[in-house]
């Protein structure tokens, strides 16, 4: 299932202070701290327009501004719903091309808890097979047709065991994006039939610095609801 980690939030008081820049005239300074508490009026308007949710309005343009890194682990099944937001920039990730051996050989259990045991004794036949069409590609002694035939052989084997690896083989990866990226996911994924994964997700989202505040939600307003 999805899990976040090792989150961290850059620019918030840069982006508090730049949400005024459409007021000001002349020199601006955005890098100077910003009073987030009720006695300061822009902070009482930064959380009026960051929680503005009507549709094409851009008074929570301000939101791009606070950065966020964090490490994510999630299942394949997981990433086209993932990789549709244009401004959710993956860092690097896992590799199932470069890593995969390490995967099957560490003594690792890469799968989400509804993969079946079927599954998994499948995808370690083919990996089996792959590291013994490899072996013989090894082989010094082939001609050079011979080498050339073996490794289409090695090379179909591979393309057999990544293509059969299940959707709920499980990566990490790292991911930098922002508050006005996250406000848009939160709406569109609560209480998503994917609901472990994005139910996760969301609550991590909750738990960064002013980011319920900024944006209006929470568990409450977006009536997350676990299974059933």
């Amino acid at each position: 299932m999805v899990e976040i980690k090792n989150i961290q939030v850059f620019n918030l008081d840069r982006a508090l202070n730049a949400k005024s820049n459409s007021f000001n005239v002349g020199e601006i300074d955005t890098s100077k701290d910003f009073i987030k508490d009720e006695s300061n009026r822009q902070w009482q308007v930064a959380k009026s327009l960051g929680s503005n949710n009507q549709a094409h309005q851009s008074h929570d343009a301000f939101l791009k501004g606070i950065l966020v890194s964090f490490d994510i682990k999630y299942e394949q099944a997981f990433t086209p719903e993932l990789q549709r937001y244009h401004f959710f920039e993956i860092i690097m990730s896992q590799s199932t091309m470069h890593s995969l051996k390490k995967f099957m050989e560490n003594d690792l259990d890469p799968y989400s808890k509804y993969v079946t045991q079927e599954s998994k004794n499948q995808v370690k036949k083919l990996y089996l097979e792959y590291e013994a069409e490899n072996k013989k590609l090894a082989n010094p002694n082939l001609t050079e047709s011979e080498r050339s035939e073996q490794g289409k052989k090695a090379y179909q084997a591979f393309m057999r065991l990544r293509h059969n690896i299940p959707g709920g083989f499980e990566m990490w990866e790292t991911i930098t994006t922002n508050y006005l990226q996250l406000k848009t996911i939160c709406i569109q994924r609560a209480n998503h039939k994917q609901r472990e994964d994005w139910n996760n997700f969301l609550r991590a989202c909750f738990s960064m610095p002013r980011f319920s505040e900024l944006t209006g939600l929470d568990e409450g307003t977006l009536k997350i609801q676990d299974i059933i």
